[in-house]
């Protein structure tokens, strides 16, 4: 007789129990377990902080087990505080419920893969949230704990902590500005900022990063004292309430002494920043603003703050002076936990280990290097933790060995290491540990040698560091440890050592706006007030320890330099996992990276978003560019030809939890090899799903040995097969499965054709004065006819037609020095002139062409290039074919997506791109194609995102597939291949970003009007 459903979930209590022995209590069938209510749930988990997680199971019924765990919701449990929030819907399968014993049953939920539940949190008022939205997730045991875990946490709760800790640090520092004036540069406002290493900024978020560091502290304080620990002599920490009196406030002193007692043990980055703070303070200011601190770290504490990691980061970031510099994005939690958990797979541990191998999972090196608040470090330090100990592992055992030799975390910023040290040690604060893992890297100047400057973690790209400099690093960290203490930390981060590197690194490039503004050409080294002498040096110095030709190239900028240095720390079998600008994957100037990575790693996953707007794609807070996540697994390679798996998620990560189960739906369609290939018949990619959800989607997809990787961002996986095919020379009939695809003659544009001058070499002054273009571009007078004409900047509404009219002319300069050099290079450029000119920064959702002709030979400009064709007579059926629904798709699939609605190129990238083989044509299809041109000339084309309801597009896709190229005329049909593709590519989010206007055109011109198909 089967076994009853009561013994199942005793069994699953037990299992349960046992898979966290030390971290939470399990109570199964317990009656009595709910205040006010004779019901009992099923399953009550209980954890330290007293989130208590429900789990209601049903043997084969699931809208049982459903109704049951909403029930659950709000009610309130008697062993813990606040009423129960998370609850888990289960459904036990046949080979779990058909058991006949105790013993049976107990085997079989070990062993099955599947089981079904669904997670519900109670929100806002009456709301109820639902993971998944639709369906069932589906797993074995460990899977449920994981999610169980992750319950724990409700993200609700986490918001109102959020808003307590913002609450309390405004309040401490408004009453920090009643005394001191909100004047920056006066009293000990520098002074604390010193300590911060920061300015004085005016509006006033260093005195906010003080309260934070301070609150941090207390927070960490009574973590400590609850932990009952030893400081020595059997000592043990004084709780924080013992320090504040009712009629005098908080005895400063008295608590700076505690926490010099406390760092007699360790904790330096947590309580030496905060000591210098609160030693710095006039009595009467202390007293002042401990109170509100420590009445928010109240509310913080009995809410349960040591369970979630990252509130002190969510406040931090949003006070960096000097982050337009530093660029240093706050990682969001969801995205962390993503990237942690596509890095480290829940079915093995880095570097091929076991996971209940304690010695061998005390061993792994995990490093960060520009470590920010800690959430990466820390998202991987809780993954390997929780997995370590779901195997039978002592998550507490692992704790001292991992913060002693597996964990570094490295940023310029002392306070990012102080909240990095917060969150990696109050994982168990209550456990000492030996040595460091945490450092301040020195920046800047620090010696009178010339040699004698630093540039933050990047001197690491050495294999070893200035002796100098490590005394250094041990003076400016929290604190000052001893010399010893960081040349064993310097030594631990030496090349081919680390199993995992794990980064969001800094996003600056040289020459970016910033850095004009700061008049350096490198703002990664114009922050902390750095000298211009000083930032040159750096510069030169970055130089020296890179050695080699430079990862960075171009704008890449200072990201590059991170993936090169955490290349060089991985061991054979490391793995890399990076939070990267989305131009990483497409971009020019990182081919050098791409290059690197496939010839490095044998599999490559790329995470990328297809939202509208920047913002919408990131992974990073307060970005404002689209990004990726980019994870490489090292080993032997075992293919000749890289292949890398491109995901692409319809929305932002929103949660922790669903971000894990994310990376887990994606881990389990690689390992189980059910990915499609980017060379399948344009049938789409494989759907990755959370229970019935879909999230997004995923192609296996060959590596270029150059160029761009351009599976990035793109919502439709169909496109991305179609435009392979078409780059490969096969025009596939999308939608027609059965249908054979039609050979067509496509080649890079280098075949046929040279791209002009780049504009800098038109009009460009060096630095000196020295002309290095010979041309001053300016407007020509009205109805002047320039010597030298240019088609220079963009008019969108001037460009809707096929032929366009110059906008500027070139003036040749005078330059007495050398006149016939200046006259010679006016010459050379003006040869170039040509009717052809490729639109390098293409705006799909405003412009209309790619290629625009002109009626005599101009020069190409800035926004403008030439393209220079040996055959003049073909530039017709050039152009035709760059502004087709085929030339806009090609251009699209290789072009720089990472802003949205644009596919930007450069001048070296436009002869890549793949285009009619026109050297193939007849003499008759070229006159064809000129008479079309002709007849087309007229038309006014809709924006490309409008290319769904252009006729014009339309008519130009039939006149040139049908009449020039005589392919079948069902291609162009309404409902056939090319219009389904029109309508495929403007519902691409990269194409339309968003837009919700539609240009349309009227007798006088042309007029936007809102749009309502399209959100």
């Amino acid at each position: 007789m089967p076994a009853h459903e009561h013994t199942i979930n005793v069994q699953l209590g037990e299992i349960l129990q046992e898979l966290r022995p030390t971290s939470w209590r399990v109570l199964s069938e317990e009656r009595g377990a709910l205040q006010n209510s004779a019901k009992r749930p099923d399953i009550l988990i209980l954890e330290p902080a007293g989130w208590p997680v429900v789990i209601e199971a049903e043997r084969d019924n699931h809208a049982s087990a459903e109704n049951d765990a909403r029930a659950r919701l709000r009610e309130t449990v008697k062993e813990a505080s606040g009423a129960i929030e998370s609850a888990i819907a289960l459904v036990y399968p046949p080979d779990v419920r058909e058991q006949t014993g105790g013993k049976a049953t107990r085997a079989a939920l070990r062993q099955t893969d599947a089981l079904e539940y669904a997670l519900y949190t109670a929100t806002s008022g009456d709301l109820v949230e639902r993971l998944p939205e639709s369906g069932w997730l589906r797993g074995n045991i460990r899977d449920l704990a994981l999610l169980a875990q992750r319950a724990a946490i409700p993200a609700q709760r986490v918001e109102r902590l959020v808003d307590t800790l913002e609450h309390g640090v405004s309040s401490a520092a408004a009453a920090f500005e009643t005394r001191h004036g909100q004047r920056t540069g006066q009293g000990i406002g520098p002074q604390i900022a010193e300590i911060l290493g920061q300015s004085d900024d005016q509006a006033g978020q260093t005195r906010l990063m003080a309260m934070t560091v301070l609150i941090n502290a207390l927070i960490f304080h009574d973590a400590l004292a609850t932990a009952e620990f030893d400081i020595g002599g059997g000592r043990l920490v004084a709780p924080v309430h013992q320090f504040n009196s009712t009629d005098s406030g908080f005895d400063q002193q008295a608590i700076i002494a505690e926490w010099d007692a406390i760092l007699k043990v360790n904790y330096w980055p947590i309580f030496a920043t905060a000591g210098k703070i609160l030693n710095r303070l006039p009595t009467a200011t202390a007293h002042a603003v401990l109170q509100p601190l420590w009445n928010a770290a109240r509310r913080l504490i009995s809410g349960g703050v040591t369970k979630s990691h990252d509130l002190t980061g969510v406040i931090f970031q949003r006070l960096i002076a000097d982050r337009k510099f530093l660029a240093t994005f706050y990682t969001r939690p969801a995205s962390a936990a993503l990237l942690a958990g596509l890095a480290i797979p829940a079915d093995q541990a880095p570097g091929g280990a076991e996971w209940g191998d304690e010695e061998t999972i005390a061993s792994l090196q995990i490093g960060d290097f520009a470590c920010g608040t800690g959430t990466l470090l820390s998202a991987a330090y809780q993954r390997v933790s929780l997995l370590h100990e779901l195997h039978g592992g002592d998550p507490k055992a692992l704790h001292a060995p991992m913060m002693k030799n597996g964990l570094v975390g490295l940023d310029v910023l002392n306070i990012s290491v102080h909240l990095t040290a917060a969150i990696l040690a109050g994982s168990h604060p209550d456990v000492p540990f030996d040595g460091e893992c945490l450092l301040t890297m020195p920046y800047g100047r620090w010696g009178e040698g010339k040699r004698d400057v630093a540039i933050g973690s990047l001197d690491l790209l050495a294999e070893h560091v200035q002796p100098g400099l490590i005394e250094y690093a041990s003076a400016v960290t929290a604190g000052g440890r001893k010399p010893e203490d960081v040349r064993d930390l310097i030594n631990r981060v030496s090349h081919g050592k680390f199993d995992l590197v794990i980064m969001n690194p800094p996003f600056t490039r040289p020459g970016g706006q910033e850095g004009k503004k700061k008049g350096t050409g490198n703002p990664a080294f114009a922050a902390f007030s750095v000298t211009k002498e000083t930032q040159k040096r750096m510069t030169e110095s970055l130089k020296r320890l890179r050695g080699g030709p430079p990862l960075a190239q171009g704008n890449a900028g200072l990201p590059a330099e991170f993936v090169d240095m955490g290349l060089r720390k991985l061991n054979g079998s490391g793995s890399l996992a990076l939070v990267l600008p989305l131009s990483a994957v497409s971009g020019i100037d990182w081919e050098p990276v791409r290059s690197r990575l496939t010839q490095r790693f044998d599999e490559i996953i790329v995470v990328t978003i297809a939202q509208p707007g920047s913002f919408k794609r990131s992974f990073s807070a307060d970005a404002g560019i689209a990004e990726c996540l980019v994870i490489a697994h090292g080993g032997p390679k075992r293919t000749s030809a890289s292949k890398a798996h491109f995901v692409v998620l319809n929305t932002q990560p929103t949660a922790i939890g669903r971000g894990e189960l994310i990376a887990s739906a994606i881990r389990k369609a690689i390992d189980q090899g059910r990915v499609r290939s980017l060379n399948h018949r344009a049938d789409g990619s494989t759907i990755v799903r959370v229970g019935d959800e879909s999230v997004g989607h995923i192609l296996r997809c060959p590596l270029p040995a150059q160029g761009p990787w351009p599976v990035a961002g793109i919502a439709d996986g169909a496109l991305a097969q179609y435009a392979f095919a078409l780059e490969q020379g096969d025009l596939l009939q999308i939608g027609r499965p059965a249908a054979a695809p039609i050979s067509m003659d496509v080649v890079p544009i280098d075949s046929f054709a040279e791209p002009g001058p780049y504009h800098m070499k038109i009009n460009w002054n060096r630095s000196d004065g020295t002309p290095q273009g010979p041309f001053k571009v300016i407007r020509p007078a009205e109805h002047a006819v320039p010597t030298h004409p240019i088609l220079w900047a963009h008019d969108a509404k001037a460009e809707r037609r096929l032929v366009v009219e110059p906008d500027a002319e070139g003036r040749v300069k005078d330059w007495p020095r050398d006149q016939d050099l200046v006259d010679g290079k006016a010459e050379e450029i003006a040869s170039t002139a040509t009717r052809v000119h490729y639109n390098r920064d293409l705006q799909f959702n405003a412009q209309s062409t790619i290629v625009a002709m002109t009626e005599h030979e101009v020069i190409g400009g800035r926004a403008w290039p030439s393209v220079i064709l040996n055959d003049r007579e073909a530039e017709y059926a050039f152009a035709l074919w760059c502004n087709s629904t085929l030339g806009l798709l090609m251009h699209w699939w290789v072009s720089n997506k990472s802003q949205a609605g644009r596919g930007s190129t450069t001048i070296t990238t436009i002869p890549h791109i793949p285009a009619l083989d026109v050297r193939t044509l007849t003499a008759r299809q070229k006159n064809s194609a000129k008479k079309a041109f002709a007849a087309l000339r007229r038309e006014r084309f809709l924006p490309f995102d409008q290319i769904d309801e252009d006729p014009a597009r339309a008519e130009l896709d039939r006149r040139l597939l049908v009449d020039i190229l005589g392919l079948p005329a069902s291609l162009c049909e309404d409902g056939g291949p090319i219009d389904l593709l029109r309508r495929k590519l403007a519902r691409e989010p990269q194409i339309h970003g968003g837009k919700q206007s539609r240009v349309v055109f009227t007798e006088d011109g042309e007029k936007t009007e809102k749009r309502h198909d399209r959100d």
